[in-house]
């Protein structure tokens, strides 16, 4: 079924690509001037002059001319034309091929990422690597020049001087016949055994490969100048050499004196006892207990201040109560303070003025935690609860606080219901049921209601207002020889918007749509019925947009 158009169509000097014109096997009937079709009997192109249809000439043509191009000679413009490849610097052009010459003078470069030469696959030099030379004889990758300099080899005989700039490595080295690690292992113990100036003597032990060193006893008797650089060696060795089981070792002779440790101290005994008046600690974080390997603090872990007769005051962890505790002696103590900042929680026994407080917290005396009301009490009537003239009351038995006027500046969050009588937003008034004119409460449209377009009384959302269209997807392989599709949109009128486009180029489609089923006469208000006359080359999409509601004001003149 072909498209009616009622009017000329113009492309505006643009070209119309693709075109086929109608064909038939014979004229058609009542035809225009100008009009064209394919003759599909004879295959031929013909058009109506105004009194008859005319079959469009065809012309043959012939080659003008062959000119000859790179790499070839010969040509012509006229008669029988031939084409002769030239021949070149090892290269022969041969009566039936084209040979490359086999001894090769004038190649200057041969680059290929899998390039190899040889005489067979056994003993070859490839480049197949990147930034590495290969050398294959005997079938074995035997020598490689890598591109940092370094060759590997799997045996490598050198009857001159070798210079290694670099690392040696090397999985055994022989000097004059003795294994390099024993000849390094000879002259070290050689060299320790002959020197008496450090008192350290050096034997070599055959028997595991090690050497071993063996220190002055460092007795009293000794006058030896014990230096910065073997002290820490010969204290090492001194409970070894003395055979004392527990000795004393003092550095320096008065207190004046000032030891310096550079490293780290560590000290394994149990009770480090420091005499001195003032103590100057560098780092800003002392670790107490650090040898603790429970999930918990200790209890009673802390620090004491020594008060001499037991008076000692103590800041310390009370694993029961969950709390860092200061006792003085075997009672809570106090803490002294100007000022206090953040929540404050405990047992307050006496306040006498309060400026400003936050989030108060008042508990019993207990120890338990029990929470307890903070009472106002009027004193001209002693009654309980919140007071201020009558501009605010709180009545504890009825729960209900009554404020002639509250203004708030911050949030209000209100968990149950909030009835007034009247509501003011932004000096507007606020209405229980929205008018065209003033704010209120609305109702929201049901999907059906959006579709039908005629409530006047709900409010549509993005989400109902695309009820108002659907869309489809078109599977061009599925269509039959018919090119027929119906699509089923169930929005209840004929007053719809149909486009079709090509969901590959996103271009639209010009097809016949009809508002009835696939029989093309009749009439639906659900489905909507495309001929594509021809099948397209993609899936396409097929849009429909109710307009059921419209207000038709629309004026139609004719003229």
């Amino acid at each position: 079924m072909a498209i009616n158009f009622y009017s000329s169509i113009s492309l505006n000097k643009n070209e119309l690509q693709n075109a086929v014109v109608q064909n038939a096997g014979s004229d058609p009937g009542s035809p225009a001037a100008g009009q064209i079709y394919y003759n599909s009997g004879d295959n031929t192109l013909r058009f109506y002059n105004g009194s008859s249809f005319q079959t469009l000439s065809t012309t043959t043509g012939d080659i003008t001319g062959v000119t000859a191009g790179t790499g070839l000679t010969g040509g012509g413009s006229s008669g029988s034309v031939t084409l002769n490849v030239i021949g070149g610097d090892g290269i022969t052009a041969n009566a039936n091929d084209i040979a490359i010459t086999a001894a090769q003078t004038t190649i200057t470069s041969v680059l290929n990422t899998s390039l190899a030469l040889g005489r067979d696959a056994d003993n070859q030099i490839k480049f197949g690597t990147d930034d590495q030379i290969i050398f294959r004889v005997g079938a074995g990758d035997n020598v490689i020049f890598k591109a940092s300099g370094e060759i590997e080899a799997s045996s490598l005989d050198i009857s001159g001087n070798a210079d290694v700039d670099g690392t040696l490595e090397a999985d055994a080295i022989t000097v004059n016949g003795t294994a390099l690690d024993e000849f390094i292992q000879d002259t070290v113990g050689a060299m320790f055994s002959s020197n008496t100036e450090t008192r350290i003597a050096a034997t070599y032990q055959d028997g595991d490969g090690t050497i071993d060193l063996v220190v002055d006893d460092m007795t009293a008797n000794d006058n030896d100048d014990v230096s910065n650089a073997n002290l820490l060696t010969r204290l090492a060795a001194l409970e070894s050499t003395s055979g004392a089981a527990n000795e004393n070792i003092v550095i320096g002779t008065d207190s004046g004196d000032t030891v310096v440790i550079t490293g780290n101290l560590q000290v394994a005994g149990t009770t480090t006892t420091v005499d001195s008046t003032t103590v100057t600690i560098g780092d800003h974080n002392i670790v107490l207990d650090a040898d603790n390997s429970t999930s918990a603090v200790v209890d009673g872990a802390g620090i004491t201040l020594e008060g001499g007769s037991g008076n000692d005051v103590t800041w310390m962890w009370s694993a029961s109560n969950g709390r860092m505790e200061l006792k003085a002696g075997s009672s809570l103590g106090r803490m002294a303070a100007d000022t206090f900042f953040g929540n404050l929680s405990g047992a307050a026994t006496s306040a006498t003025t309060a400026t400003v407080a936050t989030n108060v917290t008042a508990t019993a005396n207990n120890g338990n935690n029990e929470t307890v009301y903070l009472t106002f009490v009027d004193g001209a009537t002693g009654q309980q609860g919140i007071e201020t003239d009558t501009a605010l009351n709180y009545n504890p038995s009825t729960n209900i606080l009554t404020v002639v006027e509250l203004d708030v500046s911050g949030d209000v969050d209100v968990d149950g219901t909030l009835e007034t009588d009247a509501l003011t937003i932004g000096g507007a008034a606020v209405l229980a049921q929205a008018t065209a004119s003033a704010v209120g409460a609305v109702e929201l449209a049901t999907a059906a209601e959006v579709i039908t377009g005629t409530d006047t009384a709900r409010v549509v959302t993005a989400d109902t207002l695309s009820a108002k269209s659907v869309v489809a997807d078109i599977d061009v392989s599925s269509l039959t020889d018919a090119n027929i599709v119906t699509i089923t949109h169930n929005l209840g009128t004929a007053d719809i918007m149909v486009q079709v486009y090509d969901k590959t180029t996103e271009a639209n489609i010009m097809c016949d749509i009809a508002r009835t089923t696939d029989d093309f006469s009749t009439a639906s208000t659900s489905v909507v019925s495309i001929d594509f006359g021809t099948a397209p080359p993609n899936d396409c999409r097929a849009l429909i947009t109710s307009l059921a509601g419209a207000t038709a004001s629309g004026t139609v003149a004719y003229t």
